[in-house]
């Protein structure tokens, strides 16, 4: 299927007019060093190995044709938010990064000072050069992925780091006034709880402001999937694992902002950032993919449920349709407006309670009653709590919350098969 961009970005002004979005921007660059087993030995996230800052220098430019072909589209529009991520956004050299942000204003020229500006990578590329540039650049957020601290472990993934990387990275951060966050990941091959806990420990010793604390996805052609899952921790250790850490995050003044995500008081006030899988809300959202495989996500407006659109993911696709001037977008999904409620629902279950006014006004429905069966099998099992202005996630749901979503989509996900089902056997009935 040929998706339509120049036609979704005609419908993107009528849904603009009736009701402006608030937008945030992702921007995807797709190089990460080589590691052996490939892939940090677990990611799913497609990427291209890095060989030199010559094949920067080519996918910058690449952005930059990109950006020109949205640049009617955005300019003006206020940003809410920009992470630029990847891939190893770090393996860039210091004098890119101006150029970086230079492309990214040249396209979003209305990027107010006091949004977070985010650049993830690997713990052992933020050097304290780099960071100065991101301060000067306007860059004022990292995201650090650890994954692991404990040196053993965090050889299975064929890392070169070192926990000194991340303790060090973290203080240079706070020196410069740089907000940080650091990401773990328990359920790990060989992890127990002790080797977990002392992680955590380390971490929030450090007085590092925010914690991404998550869950271990073992699937596809992985390492970890094909050689590993005998090493993973039962099904019930990893449970025991996720409510420890929240347990002990918590007792060290960390509030739980989503199913995975934990933030530390700054100067005595709560930031409550909004991390890439929350919403607490119900507006219109608008989130721009720049890059290779980013995601577009363009909500509609009453009865329109709106496009999600992808990039190609193989760097030669994606170079040569903006070579032909095109958009270099390889598949997406038009969105009903069910689809669009379940996708909202979704996010806001990440933020761990849903606000049923807040739904009932946007979608003229009640959250309660759409879902009815699903909600009283939720509440049996004690997994929500269900007031008459939000649903709640108990801490046992907290943990649930794929499980949950799975369950409130498993109605549409039928219907959906169904329809497709009955397309392709119409066509080979022809």
């Amino acid at each position: 299927m040929v998706i339509p961009v120049t036609k979704i970005l005609e419908e993107r002004q009528d849904w603009e007019k009736a009701e402006p979005a608030d937008l945030e921007l992702y921007v995807s660059l797709p190089y990460c060093v080589r590691t052996q087993p490939e892939h940090c030995g677990y990611c799913l996230f497609p990427v291209e190995v890095f060989k030199g800052t010559k094949h920067l220098d080519t996918y910058l430019d690449h952005l930059s044709q990109e950006g020109r072909l949205y640049k009617d589209q955005f300019l003006d529009k206020p940003l809410k938010s920009v992470y630029i991520g990847g891939g190893t956004p770090n393996l860039l050299k210091t004098h890119q990064y101006p150029q970086l942000m230079k492309i990214i204003r040249e396209v979003f020229n209305n990027i107010p000072s006091e949004i977070g500006i985010t650049l993830e990578g690997i713990p052992q590329l933020f050097t304290r050069e780099k960071l100065e540039i991101f301060k000067e650049v306007g860059i004022n957020r990292i995201s650090m992925g650890a994954q692991q601290l404990n040196p053993e472990l965090s050889g299975l993934s064929g890392r070169r780091q070192r926990p000194e990387h991340v303790f060090q990275t973290v203080a240079c951060a706070k020196e410069l006034g740089l907000d940080c966050n650091v990401d773990l990941i328990f359920g790990w091959p060989r992890q127990t709880m002790d080797t977990m806990l002392k992680d955590l420990e380390a971490l929030v010793a450090t007085g590092v402001p925010h914690i991404t604390h998550y869950e271990l996805n073992v699937g596809g052609q992985s390492d970890f999937a094909l050689n590993r899952r005998h090493e993973l921790p039962s099904v019930d250790e990893t449970r025991a694992m996720y409510h420890a850490a929240c347990d002990l995050l918590k007792r060290n003044g960390y509030q739980q902002l989503t199913t995975y995500d934990f933030e530390k008081r700054i100067d005595g006030e709560w930031n409550n950032f909004v991390y890439e899988e929350g919403r607490r809300n119900f507006r219109r959202t608008e989130i721009r993919g720049w890059g290779f495989a980013a995601i577009t996500d363009l909500p509609g407006y009453n009865s329109a449920g709106g496009w999600c659109y992808m990039n190609h993911s193989h760097i030669q696709r994606y170079s040569d349709a903006l070579l032909q001037k095109k958009f270099p977008v390889a598949s997406g999904f038009h969105r009903e407006i069910e689809d669009l409620r379940l996708s909202l629902l979704f996010r806001n279950l990440q933020c761990l309670r849903v606000d049923r006014e807040a739904y009932r006004k946007r979608f003229k429905i009640d959250l309660v009653d759409e879902h009815a069966p699903v909600w009283s099998a939720l509440l049996e099992y004690g997994l929500i709590e269900i007031e008459s202005d939000e649903i709640r996630l108990s801490a046992e749901g907290s943990y649930f919350v794929p499980l949950i979503q799975t369950a409130l989509a498993n109605r549409r996900v039928e219907t959906l098969v169904e329809r497709y089902s009955r397309k392709v056997t119409d066509v080979n009935s022809k």
